[in-house]
């Protein structure tokens, strides 16, 4: 895939690029306003690590309390659209900069490696929506087992886009680096 993505022309590949930019921005407003009209008491990172059933439980509460569970609901349909752009965006801006380092360069397998680790995060991501949708099915009776998957699940995803991000700018330090020395 990532072949495929780089022998895309120059232009083609960074207007995808800034397209796929654009669609994360977008929809990141819109999950941000949602998860907001949801009423869920706590920060996303906050909630999904939560690692407790009990505190899961009480977060739907107080969601269940002012209507907005239902929001919630939608919240993570907007989520996988969120995804989605979080996994183009990786694979088309990490592949660009991979393009700058020369074949066989550091920079090069930096940047695919980070490309890799976005496409895994925005992975670990919809298993963690999936298991949200789990929990939402009893809210008031959520399993220890499955509360604990889910925070594994976020926790995860936060590790591999955090690691993504991370990455990049010294995949792209490498990359201008070995066309210097070219």
């Amino acid at each position: 895939m990532f072949s495929k993505v780089m022998a895309l022309p120059l232009w083609l590949h960074g207007a995808l690029a800034v397209a796929a930019f654009a669609a994360f921005q977008g929809i990141k407003t819109r999950l941000d306003a949602s998860y907001a009209a949801s009423a869920h008491p706590v920060d996303y990172a906050t909630g999904q690590l939560a690692f407790d059933a009990d505190t899961l439980e009480g977060y739907y509460a107080v969601m269940q309390n002012t209507a907005g569970l239902e929001v919630y609901w939608t919240t993570q349909f907007i989520d996988f659209s969120f995804l989605a752009s979080v996994m183009a965006m990786g694979l088309l801006i990490a592949t660009l900069v991979a393009r700058v380092g020369r074949v066989g360069s550091w920079g090069r397998l930096l940047a695919l490696i980070a490309a890799g680790l976005a496409m895994a995060g925005a992975g670990m991501d919809a298993v963690e929506n999936l298991l949200s949708f789990v929990m939402l099915r009893q809210p008031q009776d959520i399993s220890q087992a499955v509360a604990i998957t889910y925070s594994s699940a976020a926790a995860t995803k936060f590790a591999l886009l955090a690691s993504a991000m991370l990455l990049l700018p010294l995949a792209l330090l490498l990359a201008l680096w070995s066309r210097r020395q070219a």
